[in-house]
């Protein structure tokens, strides 16, 4: 077998779909492919920078799908937010990922959504705010609605929300920010 990142990367995102971030491991990931842990680092040099090369394939589609600068960044949001919630753990591993000091995700994904603000606002450094406040609003609501989402798998106990609900919750948030973004307009 040729080792290779991409192979790495996918691999981990297998164990991902099926056991979670908690147990994506390096030495499970080593295991899933056959490989001794060490040979991993050749290619991605810790979980930290597997958890990013994991996260810039799930945020793939929010970086290069087209209309830039739409009229419509609400749409942009709703489209984020399934992206987030399409992968298990896929919130907190972007969040993960975006916390890194300077990471280059981070300022793409905040360049990208500014993108779809700007026309709100008329203003760059405000749609760069927007965007900062809307990432971390996404970001906060979607480990929290995943977060419920397995609670209730575990115990049984207590049933999630519904997705539609959580849906409408979040976007009634981004809606609220959207016109503070749009009053600002000089």
């Amino acid at each position: 077998m040729n080792l290779t990142r991409n192979l790495i990367v996918e691999s981990a995102m297998e164990i991902l779909r099926s056991f979670g971030l908690g147990d994506m491991t390096m030495r499970r990931v080593a295991t899933h492919l056959g490989v001794a842990p060490g040979a991993l680092y050749w290619h991605i040099a810790n979980k930290q920078e597997l958890v990013s090369a994991i996260a810039e394939r799930i945020l793939q589609p929010m970086l290069t799908s087209p209309g830039a600068g739409s009229p419509d960044p609400a749409a942009y949001c709703g489209q984020l937010r399934e992206v987030l919630l399409s992968h298990r753990d896929g919130a907190e591993i972007v969040a993960s990922a975006l916390a890194q000091p300077d990471s280059p995700l981070r300022g793409a994904l905040e360049d990208r959504l500014s993108e779809e603000l700007t026309e709100l606002s008329g203003d760059s450094r405000v749609a760069t705010t927007g965007a900062s406040a809307i990432v971390h609003l996404l970001l906060g609501a979607c480990v929290q609605e995943q977060s419920r989402r397995q609670f209730a798998e575990m115990t049984g106990a207590v049933e999630a929300p519904s997705t539609s609900v959580a849906r409408e919750e979040i976007d009634e948030q981004v809606a609220l920010l959207l016109t503070g973004i749009t009053r600002t307009r000089p």
